[in-house]
C-alpha cells in the first residue's frame, strides 16, 4: 500500500518577495509555478514584483511557447504532460523534504532539454521531483525559461535596446539561479551547495552557466547529460542576424517601425519563421536556435574553453550509446536475422569501413551484439569527451565521464537512447515502463540516482553500486561504462567513434 498521504495543513514559506503556500504529500513540501522573474519581450529579465498576503503555489505555471506540436512517444516509453503555454513562463517548481532544527539540504536544479527551442520543465511524468526529494533527501528545483525566437532572436541590428535579445533565454536561467540562491534557505535548502543538472539542450544550458561570471556565485557543480553536441547546432552571430531579418522582413517590420515587434502575435512570428527559414537554409544559413557569443556570452566550453569563474567547479559529462539512433528494424525483423544478415546490414550502412568498425566495436563493447553497432552514436560522444578534456585542464581531478551502454527491451533490444537515463536519475523508472525491466531496471535506478545524489551532496559520484570511478584527466581519458556490468575504462572507444563519425550517416535536426 502506498505510504504517502496528502496533508490538509498546507506549508507557507516567506520568500524575498512575499509568502507562498504549497502542499504537502508524504514528507515533501511541493511548490509549483513560482515566478522568479518577469521580462518585456526580447529584453533581459528582471526580478519579480513583491506582493502582499499569501500566494498559492500549487499549480504549474505556463510553459514556454513551443514551435512544434506535442509528439508523445508510445505509452510504455513515458507519459507526457501537456500544459498551458505562455510568454509569462519565468517560473520554477520546488520539491522540498521537511526539515528539522534548521538543517540545510543540498539543492538539485533541473534544466530541461529540447535544444533551445522546445521542451519544458514538466514535459514528462518522469521529470517529477518527488522521489528524488523523498528518497534522496535533496531539494529539487526545476526551471522554465524563454525558448526559440522568444529567447534567442537576434535583434541587435534593430536598436540598442535589443543588444542581448539573442541570449535572454539563458539570462532567464541566471536570474532563476539568483532566486534560488536568495530564497532556497526558506525551503530548507543550502544556497552554498547547489548542483545544476540538464539533459540534451538542458546540458548545454548547464554549460552556459559555467561560462557566465554572473552565474558563478549561484552553483557549486554541474551535470551535463548528452548536452555537449557538435557545433552545427549552434548559431553564429551572422546567421542569427540574417535569420532575424528574414523573419522581420516577412512581418514587414524594419528598424524604423521596430516597436511593432511587441505587438505581433507569436503565431504570426512562427508563420514568418516557417516562410523565411527554408529560403535562408538554401543560402547556407543555419536556422536553429541557440545562445550566440557576444559581449554577454563568451561561447560554449568545447569551443572557447571554460571561463575562469567556474573552470574549477566539478562536472559530470554523460552520453548514451544509442542517442539518436534511426535504424529501420523492428523486433521481428531482428529476430529473423542471421549473423550474415547482420553483417550485410552493417555493410549497407557503413560501406567499406564496416570490417574495421566491427573490429573496433567488439573491442570496445565485447558483450554486445554486433548489430548494436548500427545504433551507436558519435554525434554526442565525441564532443562530450572534448568538453570533458577542456574541463580536465584545471588539474583538479574533478571531471567525470560516463556512457550508458545498457540495452533496453525495446525493438528486440537496443542501446539506451537519448534521455533514457533521466528516469533512473529521478527514481521514476516506474513511469517509463519499458525501462523498468525486472532486476536491471532497479539496478540502473540505484546506479544513476546514487551517483547523482553523491555528486550533489559531496562532489564525488562514486558509490557502492559502481566500481571505482576515476576522473578523466588530460593524460587518462577515463569513462565509466554503465551497462549490465559496469567498468571504468580508459580510451576504450576513441578509435571507434573517430571512424564512426566519418562512416556513419549524417544526423540532421529539424526546427520546423
Amino acid at each position: 500500500m502506498n505510504q504517502y498521504v496528502f496533508e490538509p495543513q498546507k506549508p507557507v514559506v516567506q520568500t524575498k518577495y512575499g509568502k507562498l503556500r504549497g502542499v504537502t504529500y508524504g514528507d515533501v513540501n511541493i511548490f509549483m509555478g513560482i515566478r522568479y522573474g518577469e521580462a518585456k519581450r526580447f529584453h533581459m529579465p528582471v526580478e519579480p514584483q513583491p506582493w502582499d498576503g499569501v500566494k498559492n503555489a500549487y499549480t504549474y505555471g505556463p510553459m514556454p511557447l513551443q514551435m512544434l506540436p506535442p509528439n508523445p512517444p508510445p505509452y510504455y516509453r513515458g507519459l507526457h504532460m501537456l500544459q498551458k503555454q505562455g510568454e509569462d513562463c519565468l517560473n520554477l517548481n520546488i520539491w522540498a523534504p521537511k526539515t528539522l532544527n534548521g538543517e540545510k539540504k543540498p539543492v538539485f536544479v533541473w534544466m530541461h532539454g529540447g535544444g533551445y527551442f522546445s521542451g519544458n520543465a514538466l514535459e514528462e511524468y518522469s521529470f517529477d521531483g518527488f522521489n528524488l526529494a523523498h528518497y534522496g533527501d535533496v531539494i529539487f528545483v526545476s526551471i522554465g525559461h524563454r525558448l526559440n525566437m522568444m529567447g534567442f532572436l537576434n535583434l541587435a541590428d534593430y536598436g540598442p535596446e535589443f543588444e542581448n535579445s539573442v541570449n535572454v533565454g539563458i539570462a532567464d536561467l541566471v536570474l532563476a539561479l539568483k532566486w534560488v540562491h536568495e530564497n532556497i534557505a526558506a525551503f530548507g535548502g543550502d544556497p552554498e551547495n547547489v548542483t545544476l543538472c540538464g539533459h540534451s539542450g538542458g546540458g548545454g544550458k548547464v554549460q552556459c552557466m559555467y561560462q557566465l561570471e554572473e552565474a558563478a556565485p549561484y552553483f557549486q557543480r554541474g551535470i551535463v547529460l548528452s548536452g555537449a553536441m557538435n557545433g552545427s547546432l549552434m548559431m553564429t552571430d551572422a546567421d542569427s542576424r540574417r535569420l532575424a531579418k528574414g523573419i522581420l522582413d516577412e512581418l514587414g517590420i524594419t528598424r524604423e517601425n521596430i516597436q511593432k515587434v511587441y505587438e505581433v502575435s507569436y503565431d504570426e512570428m512562427l508563420a514568418a519563421y516557417k516562410k523565411a527559414a527554408p529560403k535562408l537554409r538554401a543560402e547556407g544559413v543555419t536556422c536553429s536556435w541557440s545562445p550566440v557569443p557576444n559581449a554577454y556570452f563568451p561561447g560554449l566550453p568545447e569551443n572557447v574553453g571554460f571561463m575562469p569563474a567556474s573552470a574549477d567547479k566539478p562536472i559530470i559529462y554523460g552520453s548514451t550509446l544509442g542517442e539518436f539512433a534511426r535504424v529501420p528494424l523492428d523486433a521481428d525483423q531482428k529476430a529473423a536475422m542471421t549473423q550474415e544478415d547482420k553483417v550485410r546490414f552493417l555493410k549497407e550502412r557503413f560501406g567499406d569501413q564496416t570490417d574495421r568498425l566491427m573490429e573496433l566495436f567488439r573491442q570496445a563493447y565485447p558483450t554486445h551484439d554486433i548489430l548494436d553497432l548500427a545504433y551507436m552514436d558519435s554525434t554526442v560522444r565525441i564532443p562530450t569527451v572534448q568538453a570533458a578534456l577542456a574541463h580536465a585542464k584545471n588539474g583538479k581531478d574533478n571531471t567525470y565521464v560516463f556512457t550508458a551502454a545498457y540495452c533496453a527491451p525495446e525493438d528486440g533490444w537496443v542501446p539506451l537512447w537519448h534521455g533514457g537515463e533521466v528516469c533512473y536519475i529521478f527514481m521514476n523508472e516506474d513511469k517509463v515502463f519499458v525501462l523498468n525491466e525486472a532486476i536491471y531496471g532497479q539496478k540502473l535506478a540505484n546506479i544513476f540516482s546514487t551517483l547523482v545524489l553523491n555528486f550533489t551532496k559531496y562532489g564525488d559520484p562514486n558509490n557502492k553500486y559502481l566500481p571505482r570511478w576515476e576522473p578523466m584527466t588530460t593524460e587518462h581519458h577515463r569513462t565509466m561504462v554503465i551497462d549490465r556490468e559496469c567498468a571504468c575504462k580508459e580510451a576504450h572507444d576513441e578509435a571507434l567513434v573517430a571512424l564512426h563519425e566519418k562512416a556513419a550517416p549524417k544526423m540532421t535536426f529539424n526546427f520546423v
